[in-house]
């Protein structure tokens, strides 16, 4: 693992490969719909493994000139790849580079990242750990969604949580050298995986949305005096509500699972309409019967 970070031997063409074959791979897994909201799609909306990346290449670089320009040079050629081969089979056209606004400024910020971080990983002592802490806490932020995930929508996200929890071990382990320095980036790991772990559990992902508005429902109208709920109480709740902005009631719904189940909906004398819900993260498809 430590010849990952230091001792790799990575031409310039080898790096532009690498680019471009990391640019096509986070464009192509992000149109497969099987990848939709999973850990595979993850890399073209997150950041820990872009985070990975740079440090490789920071720390196989030459000089701090040699690490600037090779980190920018790698974002600047994988990430507009992202984008550009979604062109043809995406309804927006060119008009889907707006996501790439963002990513253009972290790609300026890689310059001065790579050139400082050279300088200071290559230090190995406390001034290493400062450089590195702020990779480690956004890779240990993504960590905390993807938790959040898991335990919400178990397996979901599963893959990039426990990417997250190797590489915040990792980077401490294989980067600072100096014992006391190492132990410091150890325990900053430890306690952003065990924060990952408590805020998860204590705040699971749901999925909440409204699936029926009574005045646009097929010919089927309820108000607060009706009941709400599935026959699956697992998957979640529902409640009517009157919402005054369209001056008509609705059914919220907060979805614990995802699935198949019926929604039922009582009329105060007990009569029951059912309607099927096909629920997926942040979608679904309601049929009646």
């Amino acid at each position: 693992m430590k010849k990952l970070f230091g001792s790799l031997k990575i031409t310039w063409p080898r790096r532009i490969m690498f680019a471009v074959c990391i640019g096509l791979y986070t464009g192509i897994v992000a149109m497969v719909p099987a990848f939709r909201d999973t850990s595979f799609r993850d890399i073209s909306i997150f950041f820990e493994w872009w985070i990975l990346f740079g440090i490789i290449i920071i720390t196989n670089s030459e000089s701090p000139m040699d690490s600037a320009l090779k980190c920018f040079v790698f974002f600047l050629i994988s990430q507009p790849l992202v984008y550009l081969i979604q062109v043809p089979f995406n309804d927006l056209g060119f008009g889907i580079f707006v996501y790439y606004k963002s990513w253009f400024m972290w790609t300026i910020l890689t310059f001065p990242m790579g050139y400082i971080g050279y300088i200071c990983l290559k230090k190995n002592n406390w001034l290493s750990l400062l450089v590195l802490a702020p990779m480690m806490l956004l890779t240990g932020l993504e960590y905390f969604s993807y938790a959040c995930e898991v335990t919400g929508f178990f397996p979901h996200h599963l893959l990039s949580a426990l990417f997250c929890i190797a590489v915040l071990i990792i980077y401490p382990l294989c980067l600072l050298k100096d014992s006391k320095v190492k132990i410091a980036g150890l325990v900053l790991g430890a306690l952003l995986i065990s924060g990952g772990c408590i805020w998860g559990f204590t705040h699971p992902a749901t999925y909440d949305t409204t699936v029926l508005v009574s005045s646009d429902s097929g010919g089927f109208t309820f108000d607060d005096t009706y009941k709400a709920y599935f026959s699956d109480e697992r998957f979640g709740t529902a409640e009517i509500v009157y919402e005054s902005g369209i001056e008509d009631y609705m059914i919220r719904t907060s979805f614990h699972r995802l699935g198949k189940v019926d929604l039922i909906v009582e009329a105060p004398d007990g009569t029951k309409t059912t309607f099927s819900l096909d629920v997926a993260r942040y979608t679904y498809e309601i049929s009646g019967r």
